[in-house]
């Protein structure tokens, strides 16, 4: 897939138009090779006026909440108190 191709808002959300969307919560840890894409996502978000809770996991690596850690725990415990939280 071409950069071009990468940046079409059908691929990737990072650049699609996000004017509207609900509150959301986007974590990565500090071990993440993708953890710009989720910075610049939480920053896009803001910018679009839509809340978000951006949470940045010292150590955690990419996926690590398919994991059975303590870090994946507390992170599914924040979850779902975010989404318990939701209008």
């Amino acid at each position: 897939m071409g950069s071009e191709q990468r940046r079409d808002p059908g691929v990737s959300p990072l650049f699609a138009d996000l004017a509207g969307m609900p509150s959301a919560r986007i974590v990565g840890g500090t071990e993440d090779p993708l953890l710009d894409d989720s910075l610049f996502l939480a920053a896009r978000w803001r910018a679009a006026g839509a809340p978000v809770r951006l949470g940045v996991v010292a150590g955690a690596m990419h996926g690590f909440t398919l994991f059975p850690l303590t870090i994946t725990e507390r992170e599914q415990r924040r979850e779902r108190k975010f989404l318990a939280s939701a209008p």
